[in-house]
């Protein structure tokens, strides 16, 4: 924001639903009340204002056109409400003196146009067969209206197929948008950044295959709107799967750098995640479940409980590339330093430099029920806190789980811990947590599958190696919450 629209200043007396509104803006903030007490003030940071215009009248015959009405005007906003869900606001104010409603307008649309970093020409992909099978009613429903509102104009893509996104990213000029959205799950998310990298490696000649290199960051930022099942991917960028909270971060254009993890066998690139990459019990889920997707989302259920009561364990032998630094115990929060900390690339690539010596190979091999290499804390609704709550989003590192092969009662403890609201899966005896760069996975015996951001990877052995804020997605962070604690253990899970 400049200094001449930071130093604007007005005041003036408007209406609204006939009650009189003391409306004030000076140094970033609108604010108004109507002669209440100070606690009915509401003020709106010219951030979260999404749009404002003059009143359109609609007219009373249907063939008549609208008539704008310059004695009154429009206040779009964007609030943030409880339980970290955003809400879309507005107010109409009117006044006798048309020079006072233009001045108004012209003022806070001039601060609007000095944020050049929101999305003006959107790119959207909608997947009509992910979770509940609603993507296009969600979009039309709740995304649709408000992007109308703010101005960005969106082209609509309707996936087909399976890698469809993927393929038309890769492939096609985006050179028109100046951004990439989609609604579905994260599988629907997975195509879209794995096009995206793809491409800009082909635009680029780099050589994907050779895990050795840096990939090249995509120019676009990626905007999640949930329509899946889980939308770890989603929950994790906005504190909540609220289909509201997540079309007002992309139109308000806050960005976040999101680490994703390259995957690799012994002789290519095999794809890139963004959430988690698990073997074992959660592969052994998405590949069975698949036959099942008439089922809708309760497929999972389903497949979850056949695949707990079969208690199947896995020999495996697994190379985790870590710091000799403890393990941190804070969570990824709003303005999270460790995030903030990697986004500049110089002193990012310092840090690395520096780290190098304290990086060391560590190999376990032993019989598990699920290895989990997570790059986010996989938290979504039914597991508030994740599989990895520790984990963030763009810190260059990714945690390990290992839960190994125990009993049934270990494994159903391990499933009534992830639900919980509180309390983490960490300091239980079977369960073993490694921070670090890059992992791989040789399988030992019987094999079975990868689940890599809810997609299928039948290879059974891999190498993954963390890129650090390799996509730039559209989002504020998890917001915290005071009442995280506030939970208690019913005591079975200790």
């Amino acid at each position: 924001m400049t200094d001449d629209t930071q130093q604007s200043v007005l005041l003036t007396t408007f209406t609204s639903k006939k009650k009189r509104y003391k409306v004030f803006f000076h140094q970033g903030k609108i604010i108004w009340d109507n002669e209440r007490p100070p606690s009915a003030q509401i003020t709106v940071p010219i951030e979260n204002v999404i749009a404002v215009e003059h009143n359109v009248l609609q007219p009373k015959h249907p063939l008549d056109d609208p008539t704008v009405d310059f004695n009154s005007f429009i206040i779009h906003y964007a609030e943030r409400g409880p339980k970290k869900v955003w809400k879309y606001c507005s107010i109409l104010f009117c006044h006798t003196d048309q020079l006072q409603v233009s001045s108004w307008v012209k003022t806070l649309q001039n601060h609007l146009q000095t944020f050049t970093h929101r999305p003006k020409n959107l790119l959207m992909f909608v997947n009509p067969f992910g979770g509940k099978r609603n993507a296009m009613r969600v979009y039309e429903k709740h995304a649709k209206p408000l992007f109308a509102i703010a101005g960005v104009d969106v082209t609509v893509t309707v996936s087909q197929r399976k890698d469809q996104i993927k393929d038309l990213i890769s492939n096609h000029n985006l050179d028109m948008f100046d951004s990439v959205a989609c609604v579905g799950g994260d599988g629907t998310v997975s195509e879209v950044f794995n096009g995206l990298v793809i491409r800009e490696c082909r635009l680029k000649d780099v050589d994907i295959d050779d895990r050795s290199v840096e990939l090249p960051r995509p120019s676009l930022p990626v905007g999640v709107i949930p329509g899946g099942s889980t939308d770890t991917i989603a929950y994790c960028l906005h504190g909540t799967s609220d289909v509201t909270t997540a079309v007002l971060h992309i139109i308000l254009g806050d960005c976040l750098g999101l680490d994703l993890v390259s995957v690799y066998n012994e002789n290519r690139f095999l794809r890139l995640y963004a959430s988690v990459s698990s073997y074992g019990y959660l592969g052994d889920v998405i590949y069975h479940s698949d036959k099942h997707r008439w089922m809708g989302p309760k497929r999972y259920d389903y497949s979850g409980f056949r695949k707990i009561i079969a208690n199947r364990g896995y020999q495996g032998e697994i190379s985790v590339l870590f710091e000799r630094s403890e393990l941190s115990q804070s969570k990824c929060y709003e303005n999270c330093v460790l995030c903030i900390g990697k986004d500049d690339t110089e002193t990012a690539s310092a840090s690395d430099i520096k780290l190098e010596e304290e990086l060391v190979w560590k190999t376990i091999t032993g019989k598990y029920f699920m290895v989990s290499g997570a790059n986010i804390s996989c938290a979504c609704a039914r597991s508030p806190n994740g599989i990895a709550p520790y984990s963030h989003i763009g810190d260059g590192n990714l945690h390990v789980v290992l839960v190994h092969h125990t009993s049934l009662i270990n494994n159903i403890r391990l499933l009534l811990r992830l639900v919980k609201k509180s309390g983490t899966i960490e300091d239980l005896p079977f369960i073993e947590v490694h921070k670090g760069r890059e992992f791989s996975f040789r399988s030992i015996d019987k094999a079975s599958r990868w689940n890599c951001d809810g997609e299928v990877q039948v290879e059974p052995d891999i190498h993954a190696k963390v890129r650090c804020q390799l996509l730039k997605v559209f989002g504020k962070g998890n917001p915290s919450s005071v009442d995280e604690s506030s939970t208690r253990c019913c005591g079975f899970c200790k």
